[in-house]
């Protein structure tokens, strides 16, 4: 592992704001993920960026919003195949901060650590404005298994990187291009 990768790993270790551990981390030259390790990920962090979109747009939501009610079975479902992609999930995060770091990802709590740092980051980009559209999302989303939200979310997220222009601002993490 890289002494910079080292540093972003440790500073997230030792509770580093996720928003300064993703300002240091776009800094970086990180190693782009498959669209499968994306995937994965992206299932992993979903029940708490969840969570976390429904405390930030609580305020701007009518109390029937979706967001706004009790979504303890829709989390509980969502946490459970969390928790089964997570050795993929691994995968994705090894390969970012470094294979040196395979014996602490195979911890347990390393899932919902890594999550809890990644929402906030994640629903902190969320303006007021958005919360209806996120909740009408979200809503959408409750009777599909979360693997194929997260299959979703992942191709629009490589619809995006396809679009940026040359030169244009990239996020840190990208989904490595597909292969012919």
């Amino acid at each position: 592992m890289s002494w910079r990768r080292s540093l972003a790993a440790c500073a997230l270790a030792l509770g580093a704001s996720a928003s300064s551990a993703q300002n240091f981390a776009a800094d970086l030259q990180l190693p782009c993920v498959t669209a499968p390790e994306a995937e994965a990920l992206v299932t992993a962090i979903l029940p708490e960026t969840i969570e976390a979109l429904s405390a930030a747009c609580a305020k701007q939501l009518p109390p029937s919003a979706v967001l706004r009610g009790s979504n303890a079975g829709f989390i509980a479902r969502y946490r459970s195949d969390a928790d089964a992609v997570w050795p993929n999930a691994q995968k994705a995060v090894s390969r970012v901060i470094g294979a040196d770091a395979s014996g602490i990802l195979g911890s347990n709590v390393a899932r919902p650590v890594i999550a809890s740092l990644l929402a906030p980051a994640i629903v902190k980009q969320v303006q007021p404005g958005e919360c209806a559209s996120y909740d009408r999302i979200v809503a959408l989303a409750q009777p599909l298994p979360p693997r194929n939200l997260a299959g979703l979310l992942v191709s629009v997220w490589q619809l995006a990187d396809a679009r940026r222009k040359p030169g244009e601002k990239r996020p840190a993490l990208t989904i490595c291009p597909r292969s012919s």
